[in-house]
């Protein structure tokens, strides 16, 4: 995954594009620099924008919209460079926060309110950016900033340098099955048996939602699930509550089945989300196959608990990998072929892998000796991993 943060002191100026100086601001063209041919290429004209709020959570949100953005020539999949004070930053453009990884910032395009905002996704990029404090406050909303950097600058570094990565993570899918008459039901379901080397056949399996019309695809995983057998069910996405609270849930197969509701997060490098791992496989152990994970589309959440499972079981990373992607051409046909196949793989599984099991990359680490370690470490014994290896290994 390309680092998308750079810091470097003593850098207070910005560049935008060449010809172009921002509405309000002085001709500041550069020089220029002397180019092989002799020729001068001319600088971009350097543009700053004000600070118009900064939300509870550190998004910082500029005086200015889209059309700004396009007068410098800067859009949706690029990478600019954002100067605070006497730091940089190098940031990708894009509509939402999980354009990025956790951690990681942004340049968001508001599309609903045509604002520009700086943000980290799940962090503060104003107390990152050293742009402000936060401080408590009787008076509503409970917070006020105490702002100490009241402009930014801006330059466009890379056109067009974040956008693979930005199609990748805004696939597009729809919800129709007629729009998928390549597939199966199962797999318009996203339903399947984890069938890797190492684990026993038909166990264990994992799917989008049988509960939620929201993706209208509940109704054939419900058929699935029963046909299949499933007597366990980890469902990853819903309280109980919640899940409790849907129409196709009462009188259904699914509600006379085992199931566990750990309301399993997407940070799946904290000490929550391994503890809702040793949940879920304490519960399996303790109940009878055939078992079945699912959060909503049954590709993240689903995805990765399963790939630790795999792992467990002796599966090499190929077997893994293949199984993890399926999902991707379920909903939205990505191919080995495809660009986004490479950056979604790295990005979602071997990142989030390579985190869990602390190695550099899984496709040369001895998997099955990494998840028993993982597992050890997220409060499972030595007995609860023999339990679990009589359930799952062939």
């Amino acid at each position: 995954m390309r680092n998308f943060l750079r810091k470097a002191a003593g850098v207070i100026t910005v560049l935008f594009t060449a010809a172009v100086t921002f509405a309000g601001c002085a001709d500041m063209r550069n020089a220029g620099t002397a180019k092989e041919d002799g020729t001068t290429k001319i600088k971009p004209a350097p543009a700053s924008f004000s600070i118009s709020g900064i939300s509870k959570h550190g998004n910082v949100t500029l005086d200015a919209g889209f059309d700004d953005m396009k007068k410098n020539n800067v859009e949706v999949g690029d990478i600019i460079t954002v100067y605070v004070g006497d730091n940089e930053y190098d940031v990708p453009v894009g509509t939402s926060y999980t354009d990025a990884d956790s951690g990681k910032m942004i340049c968001r395009f508001d599309l609903e309110d045509n604002r520009v905002v700086l943000a980290v996704n799940m962090g503060s990029f104003a107390a990152e950016a050293g742009i402000g404090e936060k401080q408590a406050t009787e008076e509503e909303p409970g917070y006020k900033w105490d702002i100490k950097i009241p402009t930014v600058k801006l330059v466009l570094k890379e056109k067009r340098g974040y956008a693979d990565e930005y199609s990748a993570r805004n696939l597009t899918r729809t919800n129709g099955r007629g729009d998928y008459a390549a597939l199966t039901d199962e797999e318009f379901a996203n339903f399947r048996a984890v069938s890797v080397a190492g684990m026993k056949e038909n166990l264990l399996y994992r799917s989008s939602t049988p509960l939620d019309s929201d993706i209208k695809r509940n109704e054939y995983v419900m058929a699935a699930m029963e046909k299949a057998g499933i007597k366990t069910v980890v469902n990853l996405g819903d309280s109980v509550e919640a899940m409790k609270s849907f129409a196709s849930y009462a009188g259904s197969y699914y509600s006379k089945c085992n199931i566990i509701n750990p309301e399993m997060e997407y940070d799946f490098e904290s000490a929550e989300f391994a503890e809702r791992v040793r949940d879920s496989v304490l519960f399996i152990t303790g109940n009878e196959g055939p078992y079945l994970i699912h959060c909503k589309e049954g590709k993240d959440r689903t995805g990765i608990l399963c790939a630790v499972l795999e792992c467990f079981a002796g599966a090499p990373a190929d077997d893994v990998i293949n199984d993890y992607m399926i999902s991707y051409y379920n909903f939205y046909n990505v191919r080995k072929s495809d660009a986004a196949y490479g950056i979604i793989l790295n990005n979602n599984l071997i990142k989030t892998l390579n985190e869990l099991f602390d190695v550099d990359d899984i496709r040369t680490a001895k998997l099955k000796a990494e998840a028993e370690e993982y597992l050890l470490s997220a409060g499972l014994t030595e007995n609860d991993l023999n339990a679990l290896r009589e359930i799952l290994i062939k």
